[in-house]
Order: structure tokens, then sequence, then C-alpha cells
């Protein structure tokens, strides 16, 4: 059987076709996402416009599909009227209004105080506490929702979002059981709760779109490993893309006191490290060399050719650089530096050497940070995302700092092909349960 999964990512939006015999993609197509201008807000019938138009052409070129999944990025949240349509932009992860000046805090911090959980800067409930003490909450707003939930709505020409625990938990203020919000903390530190959405524990089809069940969206990050390692207990995952993250995957609960722990569809939970400081830090290393070029020059170069070049000829550097140019989550004011500078090692190749390797040495600090009896026992990594698989700088310079091999699954889009993967394993089980009764 064919499903197909639909990723909405940050930078991009991205379906394929999964083949449940052979286990891998036939088809695949890709269109660019984008902010609308000067913000971190996205247009979500836009969104919904290309997935739909992509869909389309996926679904009639590729025999029957049984099945659609939806990977989605998580944190960011938009609004919807009693129709199910849209009156708002999808205010993203990257959305920084958490962090503006709020009665000695900042929004996010008085939140967390107030309600007792951790909810940071870019959570779908610091941008909602936010809008709603500014008084920028559209007023036929019925209901709040992330952009996955709202295309499985429009696909399914529902009116009302309903929210899997893998995308509720990523918006802050879920209570610990997962069979809900919060609601009564949320309401009581000002967060309107009444549009909080219904959160449904249970991964089953909300609906269909010409007679394929459609699958509530599930977080990018549970997507992604599911891809990548399944529900492995060997594994950490690293996955790198526009941001990154280092995930652990466990059945059995694990008290921590770091990072965050998501639900993971079907069961067990992914505890999660994630960076600021992802593939879009190297962007801006290969921008900066861009702009010196051109500066010098006037010549218009593309430099992620010639940095993977200088980088190979200079497997090691004892420069230093810490590539923090977006802080970390929960201490946005730690910043980037670059130390140990001699006359050796002051070359173009020693510092992209020492960039990815300073990306490796945050991610694995992170993943340090976990309790040793969660990471007793992994022995590889599972590397996916763009960022780390077209980077073997990258690569090597993780394989050394967490000392185990990388291995990349063969399949690529790997929250698409997640969500795609989750959506047929749901649907081949309800069969088999059908047919057992």
């Amino acid at each position: 059987m064919n499903s197909i999964g639909i990723d909405i990512g940050t930078t991009s939006i991205c379906l394929v076709v999964y083949d449940g015999e052979s286990g891998r993609i036939k088809d695949s197509k890709s269109a660019q996402n984008a902010f609308l201008p000067g913000s971190f807000c996205q247009d979500p019938d836009r969104i919904v416009s290309v997935c739909v138009s992509l869909l389309e052409e996926l679904a009639a070129s590729n025999g029957p599909v049984s099945a659609i999944g939806i990977s989605a990025q998580m944190h960011g949240i938009l609004y919807t009227n009693a129709q199910g349509r849209a009156v708002s932009p999808f205010y993203t992860w990257k959305d920084e209004s958490g962090n503006l000046p709020f009665e000695g805090g900042t929004y996010a911090e008085v939140l967390s105080a107030r309600t007792g959980y951790r909810i940071y800067s870019g959570y779908g409930s610091a941008t909602h506490f936010y809008l709603g003490k500014t008084g920028q909450i559209p007023k036929e707003a019925v209901f709040l929702c992330n952009i996955g939930d709202y295309l499985a709505m429009r696909l399914c020409e529902r009116t009302h979002p309903c929210q899997d625990v893998s995308i509720a938990a990523s918006i802050g203020g879920l209570l610990p059981d997962q069979g809900d919000y919060d609601r009564k903390a949320l309401e009581a530190a000002g967060a309107a709760s009444g549009l909080y959405p219904e959160v449904s524990c249970c991964f089953a089809p909300l609906g269909t779109w010409k007679d394929i069940w459609v699958y509530p969206a599930v977080g990018d990050n549970q997507a992604s490993f599911y891809a990548a390692a399944g529900r492995e207990k060997e594994a950490v995952s690293v996955n790198v893309g526009t941001g990154s993250q280092v995930s652990l995957f466990s059945f059995d609960p694990v008290e921590t006191s770091c990072g965050e722990i998501r639900p993971f569809p079907g069961g067990g939970s992914l505890y999660v490290q994630a960076s600021l400081n992802g593939g879009k830090v190297y962007e801006r290393l290969a921008a900066f060399w861009e702009e010196a070029v051109s500066a010098f020059t006037g010549q218009t170069i593309d430099a992620y050719e010639g940095m993977a070049r200088l980088g190979r000829r200079t497997p090691d550097t004892a420069l230093k650089v810490e590539p923090l140019l977006y802080g970390g989550r929960g201490r946005e004011e730690v910043q980037g530096s670059i130390s140990g500078i001699t006359q050796e090692d002051f070359h173009p190749g020693d510092l992209v050497r020492a960039w990815v390797a300073g990306m490796a040495r945050e991610l694995h600090q992170l993943y340090l940070e976990f309790p040793e009896n969660l990471r007793r026992g992994r022995k590889w990594i599972a590397g996916s995302g763009n960022g780390l698989r077209k980077n073997d700088l990258l690569r090597q310079e993780v394989e050394k700092a967490f000392g185990m091999p990388v291995v990349l699954t063969k399949i690529r889009e790997e929250a698409a092909a997640g969500a795609a993967m989750l959506a047929l394993g749901a649907q081949t089980s309800e069969r088999r349960d059908g047919a057992a009764r």
C-alpha cells in the first residue's frame, strides 16, 4: 500500500509517496516556504494551497493511496474562526514576542512562573499569552492550532481542530498525563484557555480527502526520528535542519530536568534537547565568505563547495569556535566566540573546520545533559536532516564528539517519510485489529 507524507517545514514544504511493501520512497515533490515580509510569520492559506496542489499531483500519478500523514514544524500557532478558516498568520517557532519585557520579566518567563510549566519564547502558549495581553487576538477567533492541524482540518473539511499529543506538547501547558491542556492554570495565568483545541492521545484518522484517510499532524521531530530509527533504544537521533535536536527514545519514563519530553505517536516518549544553532549557522558562515569575496572582487560565488573543500584539507585545528549565533533555548544572552587564534591556525580552512566542530560540540554537550540512565546503552547515531546529510564535515565532527558512528537513513526527507510511515502503520494496525475482532 502507498501512503503520502506531508512535511510543513520552516523553509520548505515536502511531500513523499511511501511504498509500504518495499519500504522505499516512490516519488516526492517540494516547494519553498517563506516568512511574510518583516516577520517570522507565514501565510497559512498559501501553505494549504501549496500542499493541496502537490498532493493532487502525487495522488494522481502514484496509484492507490490509502493514507495521508502530516508532519509539521512544532510550537507555532494560528487562529481559526467558526468555519474552520484561518483568521491570523501562522506565528512560527521563531516568533520572538515571548522575549519582550512584561511585568519585570518577559512574557514567556511570567507565563512559565504563573503556570509552573517551562514555556519558552516561540512556544504557542507564550505567543498566545502575548497576543492576548496586547489585544491582538482576532475577535472572530474560536480556536488556536498548529499549521499541521490546520492543513488536516482543511483536507477533511472540519471546522474545529483535533491535535495529536505530539503537537499539543510543543505548544506549552499540556498536563503531565497528556490528556488535555492545563486549562485551569493557563486561564489563571491570563492565557485564554477556551481557544485551546481538543487533544487526542489516539492516533486515529480525522476524516478523508478524496476517499483517502487523513491522520492528525505529528511533530516533525518525532516523525524524523521514526523514519531514521523507528523506536530504536540504542540510537541517538541527531537532526540538523534549520535548527537542530538531539533526541533519545524510551518507552519507560525517565525523570530529567533538562530539555523536553515529547510524546511519541503510538506510545513512549522522545527526550529532546534542542539547539537554536542548526544548519542556519553554517549558512551564516557561507554568507560571510560570499560577502567577503563580493566586497574584494565584486564577484558572486556559491561558498558551500569551497567551504567543503577547505574543510577537507584541514582535518584538525587548534582553533576553537563556539558558533552560538542565536544563543540557546532559555539562554538567549549567550554569544558565540572564536579563540585560540595563532599564526598556524589563522587560515580559512581552520575556520571552516573549527566552525563545524563547534556545532558538533554543542550537540554533544546537550546530549551529556541527559541523565546517565537515559544515555546508557546508546551505540549509534541516527543522522537526519539536510544540514547533516549534505555536510560531510559536520558528520565527521559529530562522530568525533560523540564517539559513535553516524548512520544516515536511506530514506530522504525524513519528516515527510516518517509521517507517511506512521499513518500507514496506524492504518495497518486498525485493519489487523478489526480483522481480529
